[in-house]
C-alpha cells in the first residue's frame, strides 16, 4: 500500500512540478510570474477541446503549449512596456483566466459544468514486463506519454540551469543593471525565461485534463499555487523544485485517499495539502534562519 502511494504521489507531483519548474525560470530573472493557476487553468481547456476536435492528444497539448506561451508573454509584455505591476499582472490573468474559460465552455460547449470529451484518443502507457508486481516495479511503470514528457522536462529544466542562457537569467536575475553593462540583453533573457514558463505551466495543464478526457471550472484546483511555493522554496535548483514538488505531491495524494478511503471528514481531507504546505514553509523558514545563525551549514 505504501508503494502504491508513493507512485500515486510521483503522478500527483508532476503537474505541481512541471509548473513550479516554469515560475522558477521566471523567478530567475528576478520576476516571479504568479499566473501559473490561469496558465494552467486555460491549458486545461485548449488541450482537451483541440484534441477532441482534431482527433489527437498531440496536437491538443501542442495547441495548450502554445496557449501558454502566449498568456505567459502577454505578462512579461503588459509588465514590461505598460509598467505594470508583475504581481498585480499575475493575480489579473488568474482571475481574467478563470471567468474565460467559463464562458469559452458556455459558448463553445453548451455547459458551464463538467464536460467529458469522448473522442479524444487514449494516451500511450508506458506498462514494464515485471514478474514482480510491486517494489520498483510498481514505481516506474504505468506511466503516460505525458507523464513520460513531465519526466523529461524535469531532466530537461537541470540541463537548463548549466547552459549559456541559465547563466544567464541567473546573471539578471542578481543584477540587471550589471547584466545591462556586461553587454547582456535582459529583453530576451526574461522573454527566454517567460516562454520557458508558458512551456512548462502548459504540459502541467495538459497533464490534468488530457488524461481524464474531460474538463471543468477550477480543475487546476490550487495546484498553481502550489507550484509557486515549490518555486520559492526549491529556490534556483531544479531538484530543490522537484523535491518539494514531491511533498506537495505525496499531500494531495493523501488527501484524495482520506477522502475514498477513510471516514475523516471531507473539510479536513480537503484541507490536508494546503496544511502540509505551510508546515514545508515553516520548517524551510527555521532552517533558513537557523543556517543564517550558523547552527548548521
Amino acid at each position: 500500500m505504501l508503494i502504491q502511494l508513493l507512485r500515486s504521489s510521483i503522478s500527483s507531483a508532476l503537474p505541481i512540478a512541471t509548473a513550479a519548474l516554469g515560475a522558477s525560470f521566471t523567478q530567475m530573472v528576478g520576476k516571479l510570474n504568479i499566473a501559473v493557476e490561469g496558465t494552467m487553468l486555460l491549458a486545461c481547456f485548449v488541450s482537451v477541446y483541440v484534441a477532441d476536435r482534431l482527433n489527437s492528444w498531440l496536437l491538443g497539448l501542442l495547441a495548450a503549449l502554445i496557449s501558454s506561451c502566449i498568456l505567459s508573454f502577454s505578462v512579461w509584455s503588459l509588465h514590461r512596456y505598460f509598467h505594470a505591476n508583475i504581481f498585480v499582472v499575475g493575480l489579473g490573468v488568474n482571475v481574467l483566466v478563470s471567468g474565460l474559460v467559463v464562458l469559452l465552455s458556455s459558448t463553445l460547449l453548451g455547459s458551464k459544468g463538467t464536460i467529458f470529451f469522448e473522442k479524444i484518443p487514449q494516451l500511450p502507457v508506458l506498462r514494464l514486463n515485471s514478474s514482480r508486481s510491486d517494489g520498483i516495479g510498481t514505481l516506474v511503470s504505468d506511466y503516460n506519454a505525458l507523464e513520460l514528457i513531465a519526466i523529461f522536462a524535469v531532466l530537461l529544466s537541470w540541463i537548463v540551469v548549466k547552459t549559456p542562457l541559465g547563466l544567464r537569467m541567473k546573471a539578471v536575475g542578481k543584477n540587471e543593471s550589471v547584466a545591462k553593462q556586461l553587454g547582456l540583453n535582459v529583453d530576451t533573457v526574461a522573454v527566454s525565461s517567460f516562454i520557458l514558463c508558458g512551456l512548462y505551466c502548459g504540459l502541467a495543464g495538459s497533464l490534468l485534463a488530457l488524461p481524464l478526457g474531460l474538463f471543468v471550472s477550477g480543475m487546476t484546483n490550487n495546484r498553481g499555487w502550489l507550484a509557486l511555493v515549490a518555486a520559492v522554496l526549491g529556490g534556483d535548483s531544479p531538484l530543490g523544485v522537484f523535491g518539494v514538488s514531491l511533498i506537495l505531491g505525496f499531500a494531495v495524494t493523501l488527501s484524495h485517499r482520506l477522502q475514498l478511503k477513510t471516514n475523516v471528514p471531507s473539510e479536513i481531507a480537503f484541507a490536508v495539502p494546503m496544511i502540509l504546505t505551510l508546515l514545508v514553509a515553516l520548517t524551510y523558514n527555521v532552517l533558513t534562519k537557523a543556517r543564517k545563525r550558523g547552527w548548521y551549514r
